[in-house]
């Protein structure tokens, strides 16, 4: 599967700016590190183990392994000296390796934030803001901002998240998926019942998806023409297919990879996703990586959840604010009653998506603020 940095990776290379990368694989056996070279880029792998689930004190564990594999790596295998570091994971402990290395190196460090770490820790309602590992992570994040010379974010609104850090004055910015057609493929197809109003979920099956608030609502649905289809897995896959098993307008379907997805989102008549209700969204918006395949299906999308979760930029939904079964019926009937003009928005979403995604256009803006930081 092409990913976002690997796509941007390919680019630097493609555009005479020399390129290593440094990540895990949890597929590799052994525990040292196995070089690969991909598109003429050297892919250090470091084993990571993956035996863990979401939520675990585990997965902190695995995190901690990882930066010490990362710490103790041999940098002579690298064949030149960087002038940038450029630190994005899933795990906010590696920016400390990327002051580390931006010492060693004398060069200049490049934070990519996926995730407001501590923050949607604490909204996600599971973990106090007091607890010591949040303590943790909110020193390492605030530390990682200072260090850095430019914070990259998929968060549309990081300035004002770094107001809320006290980092005003630090150089951003707000970064978007580059758009690969090829990521897009028409290759799969679904069993569906063309007798129903088909709307899919598909994504991650874990606690900030707050799939619970969307399928309570759709468990009081008294209207039976709309059928509901939950595609991936997650730390709450089994609980919530437990659960829920027994509405008949639901089925749980297992992961479908990423190059055959967009096909099977074309044969639904809308998508759907879930940002919870109440003060469980983040003041600082989303960008979403599933919201792309949604998107490229050309199908209108239906939102749990405040307006403020996504950015204007990101094209017209459909918002249910409120955790009331019959608002939420009542613009499902709307949706499917005035269906020819909720497609033709989504088709300008496309649009929308392909102009704001543009690779050439997500690559070059990116290159612009890291040669800022060199000059």
């Amino acid at each position: 599967m092409q990913t976002r940095l690997q796509t941007l990776v390919h680019e630097f290379k493609k555009n005479n700016h020399e390129v290593s990368v440094i990540c895990s694989n949890l597929n590799l056996k052994k525990k040292g590190f196995e070089l690969s070279r991909i598109d003429k880029v050297d892919y250090f792998f470091l084993y990571e183990n993956n035996n863990y689930k979401f939520n675990s004190f585990k997965r902190v564990i695995a995190w901690i392994y990882f930066e010490y594999k990362v710490l103790l790596f041999n940098y002579n295998y690298l064949k030149f000296k960087p002038d940038i570091v450029y630190i994005s994971s899933p795990s906010l402990i590696t920016i400390i390796n990327g002051i580390i290395l931006k010492k060693k190196f004398d060069c200049k460090l490049v934070f990519e934030m996926r995730d407001f770490w501590p923050l949607f820790l604490i909204h996600s309602g599971k973990i106090s803001k007091f607890n010591p590992l949040i303590i943790l992570l909110n020193c390492v994040e605030k530390i990682g901002i200072k260090y850095s010379d430019l914070i990259v974010s998929l968060m549309p609104r990081i300035k004002d998240y770094l107001k809320y850090r006290n980092e005003p004055n630090k150089a951003f910015f707000a970064s978007t998926f580059p758009f690969e057609k090829k990521t897009f493929k028409l290759k799969k197809n679904l069993s569906v019942n063309k007798n129903f109003f088909n709307i899919a979920y598909s994504g991650n099956f874990g606690h900030d998806n707050y799939l619970d608030d969307l399928l309570e609502l759709i468990k009081n649905l008294k209207n039976q023409t709309f059928f509901f289809y939950f595609i991936g897995e997650g730390s709450l896959k089994k609980q919530l297919t437990d659960k829920y098993q027994n509405i008949k307008n639901v089925r749980f379907i297992k992961y479908i990879e990423s190059k055959n997805l967009t096909s099977v989102l074309k044969q639904m008549d809308a998508n759907i996703l879930s940002f919870g209700f109440e003060s469980k969204y983040p003041k600082f918006g989303y960008e979403l990586n599933k919201l792309n395949d949604y998107l490229m299906s050309e199908k209108p999308v239906i939102c749990i959840g405040k307006k403020t979760n996504l950015d204007k930029s990101r094209g017209k939904f459909i918002f249910i604010e409120k955790k009331i079964p019959k608002l939420f019926e009542t613009k499902l009937l709307f949706l499917k009653k005035n269906y020819n003009i909720f497609k033709a928005q989504a088709r300008a979403n496309k649009i929308l998506f392909l102009k704001r995604n543009n690779l050439n256009k997500v690559y070059s803006e990116l290159e612009i603020q890291l040669l800022k930081i060199l000059n």
